[in-house]
């Protein structure tokens, strides 16, 4: 099924013509954080609330491992977190999101900070040029790329001409040091160095300097086995099972300056071909992909709705898609490459909670049918960094141009100014898709010109869009590469109406499968309260336009229960239980109730407090407990409808040690109480009294009459080995 996507032939009008060593053109520009103005909107409230959490952190606290490690006075205090250990440190990424964001809004309070930022940062040098935040740096690889990307920003964004001497003082360093190993699949080694994503940053220092030393170093980090399964149609699993997901999206983005430098057509072959496989195939409704931070085969994709509660590196996952989709629509003019932007826009990070004053931020997203809410975990983490970059594109990606033309990409109310035909032309954009399917825009200049706006046409539409110009309905069509196109002679003052229509659809994983399947409207997901989900589960959601009611803004009743609401995912706060994925089999789960002294990791819940326990209710003849034993593992007690039905063991000599319990017998169509208690016992041998819990599943053993639920059992452990315990020893 993969090789598939690669045998349509993109049109000679999209692939540019260029010789193997000649530069590549664009099709179509950005404003490069430039002329463009969000407006009074959801984006905008996001953004702004972006850059005061950034421009919050103390500037002190973000300079103080670098000051300790050159011997010099450090006030402050330490952040903590990801920032502290110094692994996938996150200070080149902010230096990078607050360029960006003072560019693309003039706030000085962002100029300020990172030019303050890199002076004191720039102290701190050593005389061969090392840069790290300690001497003992994670992933040198990764804060190099990161601190370059920074340093970039700040002399594209910012005007810092300093910052060219540190580019230059940073990668001589790199080429001296940095191990060249290149170990191609993401793995426990030094492949975890990420450094198959750092050819991006430098080939764009390349462009942005002409110093042939970025363009030769930029050469040898290219991850050219990797592109080139993408530009033969090649299948990625053949070589490995594994891939870290967001890096290697993020790994893309090193295809895009590099045929911008050279003109070679495969690295746009690359790049189309990966965007379609990925989009295709690894995608949830929302636009997130890689649960666990994997790209799976789509059967196991599907499986990890129940057995997961991570299926989206929200913020990391989010800038990725981002940056490969400007390169696809600046290469190929081609409006469907917006797409997947305008679902991370509503459902990814735009739908992402504010991050807090610790520097945990939402990490992941929760689509596992059973339940999920919203949760910041891992303090200044990646994440952390890639977060106000993406926020930074909500500027750089609504609007486009080329010679001719306007191009609109994003929904969002905003304002461009154009420069064009001698004159500077702006447009301003009101209407957000969640409040309606009209659209307006107003055209200002100061003299009549002919030129076009041609605007996305999204594949999402339910109809053909239509187009009204000072009231009068304007003959339009949508062209080969999918944008609606309003050619006239503009007049200052011209408004123009434009119809988006909208319909409820069920998106599923997989063509094959009705289900799981989530409720979209347009480009929105839904969701509702986790509270009425074994009632939700009877809505039939093959049929949403008959079984819900519009209530306005995206927000849908059913007809059966108005009290069972569905709205917008976007609109769902911090710890707020809610349900996405609609699964009709009879096996259900209610969303965990986690009582007591327990934490949170990426992968599970945990605790060591004797007598906390989780419980939930769930229907169906069976149900699994999906986890990890560690050295430090103790008994828990478990109990069904108030009575005690196992002792289970999580201890392991080994640490991470995939396992499941499964409890059977109970009657089909009956909800029952599960109980998981921490005893406070153990092993002698073990370390600790831990308990954690990945997921509570139920199941269907015989399945339903038309086979659609019918749950193979072994199939079900994706990330775990079936262990059934024999100890049916009473506790004391």
């Amino acid at each position: 099924m993969f090789k598939s996507y690669f045998l349509w032939i993109y049109s000679a009008a999209v692939v540019l013509s260029v010789s193997a060593n000649s530069r590549a053109d664009s099709m179509l520009n950005t404003f490069d954080f430039q002329n463009v103005n969000l407006s009074a909107s959801r984006l905008k409230n996001q953004f702004d609330q972006i850059k005061q959490e950034y421009l919050g952190i103390p500037n002190d606290n973000l300079l103080r491992g670098f000051r300790l490690r050159a011997g010099l006075p450090a006030p402050g205090q330490e952040l903590g977190g990801w920032y502290s250990a110094d692994f996938f440190n996150c200070f080149g990424q902010i230096i990078s999101g607050l360029a960006r964001m003072y560019s693309a809004t003039g706030d000085v309070n962002c100029l300020n900070k990172v030019n303050y930022l890199i002076a004191q940062w720039a102290l701190c040098l050593e005389g061969d040029g090392y840069f790290f935040y300690s001497s003992n740096p994670n992933a040198p690889h990764y804060f190099y790329d990161k601190m370059l990307g920074g340093l970039l920003d700040a002399y594209l964004y910012c005007g810092n001409t300093s910052a060219l001497t540190y580019m230059s003082t940073i990668t001589d360093w790199a080429i001296a040091n940095l191990d060249r190993t290149r170990i191609y699949a993401y793995n426990a080694g030094s492949g975890n160095t990420e450094w198959y994503t750092i050819s991006e940053n430098i080939y764009r220092a390349y462009l942005a300097t002409g110093d042939i030393k970025y363009r030769n170093f930029a050469e040898i980090w290219e991850y050219t086995e990797y592109w080139n399964i993408f530009a033969t149609g090649g299948d990625i699993f053949d070589r490995y099972a594994y891939y870290h997901a967001y890096s290697h999206v993020n790994a893309l983005g090193g295809a895009g300056p590099a045929y911008e430098v050279k003109g070679e057509s495969w690295y746009l072959d690359a790049l189309v071909n990966s965007y379609d496989y990925l989009k295709d195939e690894q995608t949830f409704a929302t636009g997130g992909y890689g649960p666990e931070e994997r790209f799976l085969r789509r059967d196991n994709l599907i499986a990890t709705l129940q057995e997961s509660d991570y299926h989206f590196e929200t913020q990391c996952g989010s800038w990725a898609v981002f940056k490969l989709a400007k390169y696809l629509l600046r290469f190929t003019g081609d409006a469907r490459f917006g797409d997947w932007v305008e679902l991370l826009v509503f459902n990814g990070i735009g739908a992402s909670i504010g991050m807090e004053t610790n520097g945990e931020v939402q990490y992941t997203s929760n689509y596992n049918f059973n339940g999920g809410s919203k949760t910041n975990i891992n303090a200044w983490s990646c994440c952390s960094g890639t977060r106000p970059q993406a926020a930074a594109d909500y500027y750089d990606l609504t609007w486009f141009y080329d010679d001719d033309s306007l191009y609109v990409n994003l929904y969002t109310p905003s304002t461009v100014q154009w420069n064009h035909g001698g004159a500077t032309v702006t447009v301003a954009q009101n209407g957000e898709l969640h409040q309606g399917d009209t659209i307006t825009f107003t055209v200002s200049l100061p003299a009549p010109q002919a030129f076009a706006i041609k605007l996305r046409a999204p594949a999402w539409l339910a109809g053909p869009m239509a187009v009204v110009v000072n009231g009068q309905p304007v003959s339009t069509s949508v062209n080969t590469l999918h944008w609606l196109e309003v050619n006239r002679q503009w007049q200052n003052g011209d408004v123009m109406q434009v119809s988006l229509p909208k319909t409820l659809t069920a998106k599923s994983l997989d063509p094959q499968h009705a289900q799981p399947a989530a409720i979209m409207y347009g480009p929105i997901v839904l969701a509702g309260d986790a509270g009425k989900l074994p009632l939700a589960k009877e809505i039939d959601y093959l049929h949403p336009n008959q079984q819900l009611t519009s209530t306005g803004n995206s927000h849908f009743t059913w007809v059966a229960d108005a009290s069972v609401e569905l709205r917008p995912f976007f609109e769902f706060g911090k710890n707020e239980p809610y349900f996405m994925y609609f699964n009709h089999c009879a096996a259900h789960v209610t969303a965990i109730k986690y009582v007591g002294g327990w934490n949170r990791s990426i992968n599970f819940h945990y605790s060591n407090e004797a007598g906390a326990y989780a419980e939930c209710y769930f229907r169906g003849d069976a149900v699994t407990w999906t986890s990890y034993q560690f050295d430090d593992g103790g008994i828990a007690h478990v109990y069904v409808d108030g009575e005690w039905v196992a002792q289970v063991d999580q201890w392991s000599p080994h640490r991470d040690v995939p396992f499941s319990w499964t409890y059977s017998g109970n009657g089909l169509g009956q909800w029952h109480h599960l109980k998981i208690l921490v005893s406070g016992q153990k092993r002698p041998e073990s370390l600790g009294i831990y308990q954690n819990i990945t997921s509570i599943v139920a199941h269907e053993i015989a399945g339903d009459a038309d086979g659609d639920c019918r749950v193979n059992m072994s199939d079900l452990m994706i990330f775990t080995e079936k262990w059934l315990t024999d100890d049916t020893t009473q506790p004391m």
